[in-house]
Protein backbone atom coordinates (compact mmCIF):
# COMPACT_ATOMS: atom_id res chain seq x y z
CA UNK A 1 0.00 0.00 0.00
CA UNK A 2 2.82 2.39 0.83
CA UNK A 3 4.76 1.47 -2.29
CA UNK A 4 1.86 2.38 -4.56
CA UNK A 5 1.05 5.50 -2.48
CA UNK A 6 -2.67 4.75 -2.50
CA UNK A 7 -5.04 7.30 -0.95
CA UNK A 8 -8.20 5.16 -0.81
CA UNK A 9 -7.99 1.37 -0.41
CA UNK A 10 -10.64 -1.23 -1.24
CA UNK A 11 -9.85 -4.58 0.41
CA UNK A 12 -11.90 -7.76 -0.05
CA UNK A 13 -11.86 -11.11 1.75
CA UNK A 14 -10.52 -9.57 4.95
CA UNK A 15 -11.91 -12.50 7.04
CA UNK A 16 -12.98 -10.24 9.94
CA UNK A 17 -16.03 -10.94 12.04
CA UNK A 18 -18.15 -8.06 13.32
CA UNK A 19 -17.00 -8.70 16.89
CA UNK A 20 -13.32 -8.99 15.89
CA UNK A 21 -12.56 -5.95 13.76
CA UNK A 22 -8.84 -5.24 14.20
CA UNK A 23 -7.35 -1.92 15.23
CA UNK A 24 -5.34 -1.29 12.06
CA UNK A 25 -2.98 1.37 13.39
CA UNK A 26 -0.91 1.93 10.25
CA UNK A 27 1.18 5.08 10.25
CA UNK A 28 -0.02 6.11 6.79
CA UNK A 29 -3.68 5.01 6.99
CA UNK A 30 -5.59 6.50 9.89
CA UNK A 31 -9.25 5.87 8.92
CA UNK A 32 -10.72 2.40 8.39
CA UNK A 33 -14.27 1.22 7.75
CA UNK A 34 -15.08 -2.48 8.00
CA UNK A 35 -17.98 -4.77 7.18
CA UNK A 36 -18.13 -8.36 8.37
CA UNK A 37 -20.44 -11.21 9.23
CA UNK A 38 -21.63 -12.18 12.71
CA UNK A 39 -21.40 -15.93 12.07
CA UNK A 40 -18.53 -16.47 9.63
CA UNK A 41 -15.12 -14.98 8.90
CA UNK A 42 -14.99 -16.22 5.29
CA UNK A 43 -16.00 -12.83 3.88
CA UNK A 44 -15.44 -9.23 4.90
CA UNK A 45 -14.58 -5.96 3.13
CA UNK A 46 -12.73 -2.86 4.31
CA UNK A 47 -12.08 0.69 3.11
CA UNK A 48 -8.94 2.51 4.25
CA UNK A 49 -8.06 6.18 3.79
CA UNK A 50 -4.64 7.85 3.90
CA UNK A 51 -3.82 10.18 6.77
CA UNK A 52 -3.41 13.08 4.32
CA UNK A 53 -6.98 12.62 3.04
CA UNK A 54 -9.24 14.96 5.09
CA UNK A 55 -12.31 12.75 4.83
CA UNK A 56 -15.29 13.68 7.03
CA UNK A 57 -17.81 10.82 7.32
CA UNK A 58 -21.49 11.70 6.91
CA UNK A 59 -23.15 8.30 6.37
CA UNK A 60 -22.29 4.61 6.23
CA UNK A 61 -24.10 1.44 5.14
CA UNK A 62 -22.82 -2.09 5.86
CA UNK A 63 -24.01 -5.50 4.78
CA UNK A 64 -25.02 -7.83 7.61
CA UNK A 65 -23.26 -10.67 5.79
CA UNK A 66 -20.01 -8.75 5.23
CA UNK A 67 -20.41 -8.55 1.46
CA UNK A 68 -20.30 -4.78 0.95
CA UNK A 69 -19.68 -1.47 2.66
CA UNK A 70 -20.77 1.99 1.49
CA UNK A 71 -19.17 5.12 2.92
CA UNK A 72 -20.25 8.69 2.20
CA UNK A 73 -18.46 11.86 3.26
CA UNK A 74 -16.82 15.12 2.29
CA UNK A 75 -13.27 15.86 1.16
CA UNK A 76 -12.95 19.62 1.09
CA UNK A 77 -15.86 21.07 -0.85
CA UNK A 78 -16.77 17.83 -2.66
CA UNK A 79 -18.93 14.88 -1.58
CA UNK A 80 -17.56 11.39 -2.20
CA UNK A 81 -19.19 7.96 -1.98
CA UNK A 82 -16.95 4.88 -1.77
CA UNK A 83 -18.58 1.48 -2.34
CA UNK A 84 -16.55 -1.70 -1.85
CA UNK A 85 -18.14 -5.10 -2.52
CA UNK A 86 -17.26 -8.78 -2.61
CA UNK A 87 -19.79 -10.77 -4.65
CA UNK A 88 -20.62 -14.37 -3.72
CA UNK A 89 -19.49 -17.34 -5.81
CA UNK A 90 -23.09 -18.27 -6.72
CA UNK A 91 -26.01 -16.14 -7.97
CA UNK A 92 -23.62 -13.25 -8.62
CA UNK A 93 -25.84 -11.54 -11.20
CA UNK A 94 -28.88 -11.34 -8.94
CA UNK A 95 -26.83 -10.22 -5.94
CA UNK A 96 -25.02 -7.53 -7.94
CA UNK A 97 -28.27 -6.15 -9.33
CA UNK A 98 -29.74 -5.88 -5.84
CA UNK A 99 -26.57 -4.23 -4.50
CA UNK A 100 -26.59 -1.74 -7.38
CA UNK A 101 -30.10 -0.67 -6.40
CA UNK A 102 -28.85 0.03 -2.87
CA UNK A 103 -25.82 1.88 -4.24
CA UNK A 104 -27.96 4.14 -6.44
CA UNK A 105 -30.20 5.10 -3.52
CA UNK A 106 -27.20 5.67 -1.21
CA UNK A 107 -24.69 7.45 -3.45
CA UNK A 108 -24.10 11.17 -3.58
CA UNK A 109 -21.50 13.26 -5.37
CA UNK A 110 -18.42 11.58 -6.87
CA UNK A 111 -19.08 7.84 -6.56
CA UNK A 112 -16.40 5.14 -6.86
CA UNK A 113 -17.59 1.53 -6.83
CA UNK A 114 -15.22 -1.40 -6.91
CA UNK A 115 -14.34 -4.81 -5.63
CA UNK A 116 -14.40 -8.48 -6.52
CA UNK A 117 -17.43 -9.03 -8.78
CA UNK A 118 -16.72 -12.77 -9.21
CA UNK A 119 -18.02 -12.51 -12.76
CA UNK A 120 -16.40 -11.51 -16.06
CA UNK A 121 -18.64 -8.91 -17.67
CA UNK A 122 -17.29 -9.52 -21.20
CA UNK A 123 -16.15 -13.15 -21.66
CA UNK A 124 -14.53 -12.42 -25.04
CA UNK A 125 -12.13 -9.87 -23.51
CA UNK A 126 -12.17 -10.69 -19.79
CA UNK A 127 -11.47 -14.45 -19.89
CA UNK A 128 -8.65 -16.46 -21.43
CA UNK A 129 -11.06 -19.18 -22.57
CA UNK A 130 -13.52 -16.62 -24.05
CA UNK A 131 -16.32 -18.48 -22.26
CA UNK A 132 -18.46 -17.83 -19.20
CA UNK A 133 -20.55 -19.94 -16.86
CA UNK A 134 -23.28 -17.29 -17.07
CA UNK A 135 -25.65 -16.91 -19.98
CA UNK A 136 -25.29 -14.03 -22.39
CA UNK A 137 -28.73 -12.81 -21.39
CA UNK A 138 -27.75 -12.56 -17.71
CA UNK A 139 -24.50 -10.75 -18.53
CA UNK A 140 -26.33 -8.30 -20.80
CA UNK A 141 -28.86 -7.56 -18.05
CA UNK A 142 -26.05 -6.81 -15.58
CA UNK A 143 -24.20 -4.63 -18.09
CA UNK A 144 -27.42 -2.76 -18.84
CA UNK A 145 -28.04 -2.32 -15.11
CA UNK A 146 -24.58 -0.75 -14.69
CA UNK A 147 -25.18 1.56 -17.66
CA UNK A 148 -28.57 2.69 -16.38
CA UNK A 149 -27.00 3.33 -12.97
CA UNK A 150 -24.47 5.61 -14.75
CA UNK A 151 -21.43 3.56 -13.72
CA UNK A 152 -18.42 3.39 -16.07
CA UNK A 153 -15.71 0.70 -15.98
CA UNK A 154 -12.61 2.90 -15.68
CA UNK A 155 -10.01 0.27 -16.63
CA UNK A 156 -11.96 -0.85 -19.70
CA UNK A 157 -12.42 2.80 -20.73
CA UNK A 158 -8.65 3.34 -20.82
CA UNK A 159 -7.98 -0.13 -22.32
CA UNK A 160 -10.92 -0.80 -24.68
CA UNK A 161 -9.38 -3.72 -26.59
CA UNK A 162 -6.84 -5.09 -24.10
CA UNK A 163 -7.21 -8.67 -22.90
CA UNK A 164 -5.77 -8.70 -19.37
CA UNK A 165 -6.89 -10.50 -16.24
CA UNK A 166 -6.85 -10.14 -12.46
CA UNK A 167 -7.41 -13.75 -11.33
CA UNK A 168 -5.86 -17.11 -12.22
CA UNK A 169 -7.68 -20.33 -11.37
CA UNK A 170 -5.24 -23.12 -10.56
CA UNK A 171 -8.03 -25.70 -10.76
CA UNK A 172 -9.22 -24.70 -14.24
CA UNK A 173 -5.94 -23.28 -15.55
CA UNK A 174 -7.64 -20.15 -16.88
CA UNK A 175 -7.53 -16.38 -16.34
CA UNK A 176 -10.41 -13.99 -15.71
CA UNK A 177 -10.89 -10.29 -14.96
CA UNK A 178 -13.11 -10.45 -11.90
CA UNK A 179 -12.02 -7.22 -10.16
CA UNK A 180 -13.40 -3.91 -11.40
CA UNK A 181 -13.47 -0.23 -10.46
CA UNK A 182 -16.36 1.95 -11.62
CA UNK A 183 -16.94 5.68 -11.33
CA UNK A 184 -20.05 7.76 -11.86
CA UNK A 185 -20.40 8.63 -15.54
CA UNK A 186 -20.47 12.41 -15.06
CA UNK A 187 -17.14 12.31 -13.17
CA UNK A 188 -15.17 10.16 -15.60
CA UNK A 189 -13.17 13.22 -16.69
CA UNK A 190 -11.55 13.27 -13.23
CA UNK A 191 -9.77 9.97 -14.01
CA UNK A 192 -6.36 10.42 -15.61
CA UNK A 193 -5.31 6.76 -15.91
CA UNK A 194 -6.03 3.21 -14.77
CA UNK A 195 -3.56 0.35 -14.37
CA UNK A 196 -3.55 -3.31 -13.42
CA UNK A 197 -0.95 -4.82 -11.10
CA UNK A 198 0.49 -8.31 -10.93
CA UNK A 199 -0.70 -11.33 -8.97
CA UNK A 200 1.92 -11.44 -6.20
CA UNK A 201 0.78 -11.44 -2.57
CA UNK A 202 -2.78 -12.58 -3.30
CA UNK A 203 -4.53 -14.70 -5.90
CA UNK A 204 -5.94 -11.47 -7.35
CA UNK A 205 -4.18 -8.60 -9.09
CA UNK A 206 -4.82 -5.06 -7.82
CA UNK A 207 -6.54 -2.40 -9.92
CA UNK A 208 -5.42 1.24 -9.74
CA UNK A 209 -7.37 4.35 -10.72
CA UNK A 210 -5.88 7.84 -10.56
CA UNK A 211 -8.57 10.40 -9.67
CA UNK A 212 -7.82 14.10 -9.37
CA UNK A 213 -9.00 15.31 -5.97
CA UNK A 214 -8.44 18.72 -4.31
CA UNK A 215 -7.43 19.72 -0.78
CA UNK A 216 -5.01 17.10 0.49
CA UNK A 217 -2.50 17.82 3.22
CA UNK A 218 1.22 17.58 2.57
CA UNK A 219 3.23 14.94 4.41
CA UNK A 220 6.62 15.20 6.10
CA UNK A 221 9.44 12.75 6.63
CA UNK A 222 11.77 12.39 9.63
CA UNK A 223 15.12 10.64 9.33
CA UNK A 224 16.05 7.82 11.68
CA UNK A 225 19.01 5.50 11.94
CA UNK A 226 18.79 2.31 9.89
CA UNK A 227 20.12 -0.31 12.31
CA UNK A 228 20.42 -2.90 9.54
CA UNK A 229 23.44 -1.02 8.19
CA UNK A 230 25.37 -2.17 11.26
CA UNK A 231 24.49 -5.82 10.68
CA UNK A 232 25.40 -5.80 6.99
CA UNK A 233 29.16 -6.55 6.57
CA UNK A 234 29.73 -4.24 3.58
CA UNK A 235 27.87 -1.30 5.11
CA UNK A 236 29.56 -1.77 8.47
CA UNK A 237 33.01 -1.82 6.81
CA UNK A 238 32.25 1.39 4.91
CA UNK A 239 31.14 3.16 8.10
CA UNK A 240 34.26 2.01 9.97
CA UNK A 241 36.53 3.29 7.20
CA UNK A 242 34.67 6.62 7.11
CA UNK A 243 35.05 7.06 10.89
CA UNK A 244 38.77 6.23 10.80
CA UNK A 245 39.31 8.70 7.96
CA UNK A 246 37.33 11.42 9.75
CA UNK A 247 39.19 11.20 13.07
CA UNK A 248 42.60 10.85 11.38
CA UNK A 249 42.00 14.06 9.41
CA UNK A 250 40.29 16.19 12.05
CA UNK A 251 42.11 15.21 15.28
CA UNK A 252 44.69 17.96 15.71
CA UNK A 253 46.00 19.89 18.74
CA UNK A 254 44.26 23.12 17.76
CA UNK A 255 40.73 21.65 17.63
CA UNK A 256 38.59 21.01 20.71
CA UNK A 257 37.67 17.33 21.28
CA UNK A 258 34.06 18.37 21.95
CA UNK A 259 33.88 20.08 18.56
CA UNK A 260 35.31 17.04 16.82
CA UNK A 261 32.86 14.75 18.59
CA UNK A 262 29.81 16.91 17.83
CA UNK A 263 30.83 17.36 14.19
CA UNK A 264 31.37 13.65 13.68
CA UNK A 265 27.68 13.03 14.40
CA UNK A 266 26.66 15.08 11.37
CA UNK A 267 29.37 13.43 9.28
CA UNK A 268 28.41 9.86 10.15
CA UNK A 269 24.73 10.70 9.69
CA UNK A 270 25.50 11.83 6.16
CA UNK A 271 27.43 8.60 5.54
CA UNK A 272 24.47 6.54 6.83
CA UNK A 273 22.07 8.44 4.58
CA UNK A 274 24.35 7.92 1.58
CA UNK A 275 24.86 4.19 2.17
CA UNK A 276 21.21 3.66 3.09
CA UNK A 277 20.03 5.44 -0.05
CA UNK A 278 22.35 3.30 -2.16
CA UNK A 279 21.07 0.06 -0.58
CA UNK A 280 17.47 1.25 -0.89
CA UNK A 281 18.02 2.06 -4.56
CA UNK A 282 19.45 -1.40 -5.21
CA UNK A 283 16.49 -2.99 -3.44
CA UNK A 284 14.02 -0.92 -5.44
CA UNK A 285 15.75 -1.85 -8.69
CA UNK A 286 15.57 -5.52 -7.76
CA UNK A 287 11.89 -5.24 -6.87
CA UNK A 288 11.18 -3.40 -10.12
CA UNK A 289 13.04 -6.05 -12.13
CA UNK A 290 11.08 -8.82 -10.40
CA UNK A 291 7.79 -6.99 -10.95
CA UNK A 292 8.59 -6.48 -14.64
CA UNK A 293 9.63 -10.12 -14.95
CA UNK A 294 6.42 -11.27 -13.24
CA UNK A 295 4.33 -9.05 -15.53
CA UNK A 296 6.10 -10.44 -18.61
CA UNK A 297 5.70 -14.03 -17.45
CA UNK A 298 2.03 -13.41 -16.66
CA UNK A 299 1.43 -12.09 -20.15
CA UNK A 300 3.23 -15.10 -21.62
CA UNK A 301 1.31 -17.56 -19.45
CA UNK A 302 -2.01 -15.93 -20.28
CA UNK A 303 -1.30 -16.59 -23.93
CA UNK A 304 0.32 -20.05 -23.80
CA UNK A 305 -0.74 -21.59 -20.41
CA UNK A 306 2.54 -23.59 -20.38
CA UNK A 307 3.53 -25.31 -17.12
CA UNK A 308 7.17 -24.27 -17.51
CA UNK A 309 6.15 -20.62 -17.67
CA UNK A 310 3.91 -21.07 -14.62
CA UNK A 311 6.78 -22.68 -12.70
CA UNK A 312 9.12 -19.79 -13.47
CA UNK A 313 6.36 -17.33 -12.57
CA UNK A 314 5.88 -19.03 -9.20
CA UNK A 315 9.61 -18.83 -8.45
CA UNK A 316 9.67 -15.10 -9.26
CA UNK A 317 6.68 -14.51 -7.00
CA UNK A 318 8.38 -16.35 -4.15
CA UNK A 319 11.55 -14.28 -4.62
CA UNK A 320 9.52 -11.08 -4.51
CA UNK A 321 7.66 -12.23 -1.39
CA UNK A 322 10.95 -12.99 0.37
CA UNK A 323 12.29 -9.57 -0.58
CA UNK A 324 9.17 -7.85 0.73
CA UNK A 325 9.22 -9.93 3.90
CA UNK A 326 12.58 -8.41 4.82
CA UNK A 327 10.92 -4.98 4.86
CA UNK A 328 8.10 -6.34 7.02
CA UNK A 329 10.66 -7.75 9.46
CA UNK A 330 12.33 -4.34 9.61
CA UNK A 331 9.05 -2.59 10.47
CA UNK A 332 8.29 -5.21 13.12
CA UNK A 333 11.74 -4.74 14.66
CA UNK A 334 11.24 -0.97 14.80
CA UNK A 335 7.89 -1.47 16.53
CA UNK A 336 9.49 -3.72 19.15
CA UNK A 337 12.22 -1.16 19.71
CA UNK A 338 9.68 1.61 20.27
CA UNK A 339 7.71 -0.46 22.76
CA UNK A 340 10.85 -1.48 24.67
CA UNK A 341 12.37 1.99 24.62
CA UNK A 342 9.32 3.82 25.93
CA UNK A 343 8.18 1.23 28.43
CA UNK A 344 5.20 2.50 30.42
CA UNK A 345 5.76 6.15 29.44
CA UNK A 346 3.39 7.91 27.03
CA UNK A 347 5.88 10.20 25.18
CA UNK A 348 5.83 9.40 21.44
CA UNK A 349 2.86 7.06 21.64
CA UNK A 350 0.76 9.88 23.06
CA UNK A 351 2.12 12.23 20.42
CA UNK A 352 1.07 9.87 17.62
CA UNK A 353 -2.39 9.55 19.11
CA UNK A 354 -2.74 13.32 19.35
CA UNK A 355 -1.45 13.78 15.81
CA UNK A 356 -4.36 11.75 14.47
CA UNK A 357 -6.75 14.31 15.94
CA UNK A 358 -5.45 16.85 13.42
CA UNK A 359 -7.55 15.15 10.76
CA UNK A 360 -10.67 15.43 12.92
CA UNK A 361 -9.97 19.11 13.61
CA UNK A 362 -9.68 19.94 9.90
CA UNK A 363 -12.17 22.72 9.03
CA UNK A 364 -14.26 21.41 6.14
CA UNK A 365 -16.84 24.19 6.03
CA UNK A 366 -17.60 27.51 7.68
CA UNK A 367 -20.84 29.45 7.98
CA UNK A 368 -20.56 33.16 7.29
CA UNK A 369 -22.58 35.82 9.20
CA UNK A 370 -25.14 36.00 6.38
CA UNK A 371 -25.83 32.27 6.72
CA UNK A 372 -24.06 30.95 3.60
CA UNK A 373 -21.71 27.97 3.84
CA UNK A 374 -18.15 28.23 2.52
CA UNK A 375 -16.36 25.04 1.49
CA UNK A 376 -13.40 26.52 -0.39
CA UNK A 377 -10.18 26.69 1.65
CA UNK A 378 -9.47 30.22 0.42
CA UNK A 379 -12.86 31.43 1.61
CA UNK A 380 -12.44 29.69 4.98
CA UNK A 381 -8.99 31.24 5.47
Amino acid sequence: MRRHKATVLFLQETHFKVSKFPNLSFACYSQWFHSGSHSSNSKGVSIGLHKNCPFMLTDQLCDLDGRFIMVKGRIGQHTYTFINLYAPNANQIKWLQHTLDLAVSFREGITILGGDFNVALNPLLDTSSRKSAHSQRALRSLTLKLARSHFIDVWRTFHPDTRDFTFFSQAHGSYQRLDDLFISKEHLQLCSRSDMGSIVLSDHAPIFVHVRAPQTQSSFCKWRMNEQLLSHPDSKSKLEQALQLYFSVNCSPGVSPNTIWDAHKAFIRGQCISIGAYEKKKRRIKITELMDRIAALECAHKQSLLQSTLHELTLCRESLKNLLNTASAKYYLHFQQRVFGHGNRASKFLMHRLRKRTLNNFVHKLRSPDGTLAFNSDQIA
